[in-house]
């Protein structure tokens, strides 16, 4: 599978066309991990022991309209984050993190159009630990980065990253150790959403 090129004679759907899209799209949940995701969660689970990670995975269904959007890297234009997060197929995804269906509300701060920073960022995460431990550098190191290197491929430029905030989640302890990132793979058109927190 490859990445979707630009149409550059397809129109940008209208928004009557972006609602027959949200309503044609199928998503599936996946629980296939690899090794070094399990490591990742383990890890995690050390560092942020009042707190932890929750991983999902989903696949989502190919759709001109949608393909629109993905191939232009302008996912950010239909609200893609708190549209996704809201539909029905990520109900078990909700109640996880503690959310009413009548409260959503995610926050998109910053979005990417790869995941060169996600080894850092995990890495930081880990080194610097949660309220009570943390990992030795090296191994904070080499856990994100087998991470993306199992999980992603080491494809680093072939994803839509998004950081994330997610109001009104009661799983989080909404402090220094809350952690939310979205990335959505343009060649497999799944999405992974990764939040941690902890407390002290």
């Amino acid at each position: 599978m490859s990445i979707i090129q630009p149409d550059w004679n397809q129109e940008r759907p209208d928004p009557h066309q972006i609602n027959e899209m949200w309503n044609r799209m199928q998503i599936a949940k996946i629980d296939e991990w690899s090794d070094a995701t399990l490591t990742l969660m383990q890890k995690i689970k050390e560092t942020h022991i009042n707190g932890g990670l929750q991983i999902h995975k989903y696949q989502i269904t190919a759709d001109k309209s949608f393909d629109w959007f993905v191939s232009r890297n302008r996912l950010d234009e239909i609200d893609f984050v708190q549209n996704l997060i809201r539909r029905p197929e990520l109900q078990n995804y909700r109640n996880k993190l503690k959310i009413g269906n009548d409260t959503l509300v995610a926050q998109t701060h910053k979005w990417w159009t790869d995941i060169y920073d996600l080894p850092g960022e995990l890495a930081r995460i880990l080194g610097q630990g949660g309220a009570y431990h943390k990992l030795e550098a090296d191994e904070a190191w080499s856990t994100a980065t087998n991470f993306v290197k199992e999980e992603f491929q080491n494809r680093f430029d072939e994803f839509t990253s998004f950081s994330i905030e997610i109001e009104n989640a009661d799983w989080f302890y909404n402090i220094a150790w809350d952690y939310s990132t979205l990335i959505f793979d343009k060649r497999t058109y799944q999405t992974v959403i990764i939040d941690i927190t902890d407390t002290d």
